[in-house]
């Protein structure tokens, strides 16, 4: 279901829409870009108040977009309301979407 909304999300971008304040976004402080350790895909880390691992440092789904004013980011999992980054980030690297295409083919092989 995740990455079905993640899809649908990304199209939305590609057509030219952007994010408001309505979003619902999980805040994310002193962030800064990772590789994801299961996935090997970029991913952000930092700070969060998530709604389910609470109050921790944590790192987040892969990272699929991310505005141009770094303000918000949209992961495999979940859009991500970004704070202040941990230091100044001159390259924040994204999923591909041949990746995104590999992960929903290999999430479906485990399915069956």
């Amino acid at each position: 279901e995740k990455l079905r909304s993640a899809c649908a999300d990304l199209d939305l971008l590609r057509s030219g829409w952007r994010p408001g304040p309505e979003i619902e976004a999980v805040a994310l402080d002193g962030w800064y870009p990772v590789s994801h350790r299961s996935l090997d895909l970029p991913a952000l880390a930092g700070w969060s108040d998530h709604p389910r691992l609470g109050q921790s440092l944590i790192t987040t789904s892969p990272v699929l977009w991310i505005d141009e004013g770094r303000t918000i980011a949209r992961c495999l999992s979940r859009w991500y309301r970004l704070g202040e980054a941990r230091s100044h980030v001159a390259h924040v690297p994204l999923t591909g979407w041949d990746d995104v295409k590999h992960l929903r083919e290999r999430l479906e092989r485990l399915r069956r």
